[in-house]
């Protein structure tokens, strides 16, 4: 039987983050186009499952990452990091299907290293006391709130949990 697998903490997260980030570069480097891809990708998800477990968010899920990106760019104002991680969500299909070319993936290797120091950077435990903004248009907050739901409704992770965000 297996051992159970121990909870990452929002540390090894964050290093697990900067770890794939510089093997990002190095198979860039290398010229593994696909593999760059994939460690970039795996980066930025990392950043968001440490940003996820200081709030004490879920964070099984590519559901669960999108919106934790989404409400803390949101509730911050940040649209640079919703923007760059829907756009960096997007790259494990040049893992599956390369067809992107070196300066694209550099580009995104780029993004991601932004993506990962910014949202490292951003005072999210204030999130814990705030509640949803306010001052947003009613539909806006009807989304934040749906979102804050699924992120912090009491479930188990799943028990065979499919995680591409793997370290390679």
């Amino acid at each position: 039987m297996a051992e159970p697998i121990e909870a990452a903490t929002p540390e090894n997260h964050a290093e697990i983050s900067q770890r794939l980030l510089r093997q990002a570069q190095l198979e860039l480097s290398k010229g593994n186009i696909p593999q760059a891809s994939a460690n970039a990708r795996g980066a930025t998800a990392h950043a968001i499952k440490s940003a996820c477990q200081r709030l004490g968010w879920n964070h099984h899920t590519h559901t669960h990452l999108r919106n934790a990106a989404s409400y803390i760019a949101t509730e911050l104002s940040r649209d640079d990091i919703q923007f760059a991680f829907g756009y960096l969500d997007s790259m494990h299909i040049n893992w599956r299907q390369p067809r992107k070319e070196a300066d694209t993936v550099r580009r995104e290797v780029t993004q991601a290293a932004y993506f990962t120091t910014q949202l490292a950077a951003l005072p999210i435990d204030k999130l814990r006391h705030n509640p949803v903004q306010a001052k947003l248009p009613r539909i806006e907050r009807d989304g934040q709130e749906r979102r804050l739901r699924l992120l912090t409704r009491k479930t188990p992770p799943p028990a065979n949990v499919n995680d591409d965000y793997h370290e390679n």
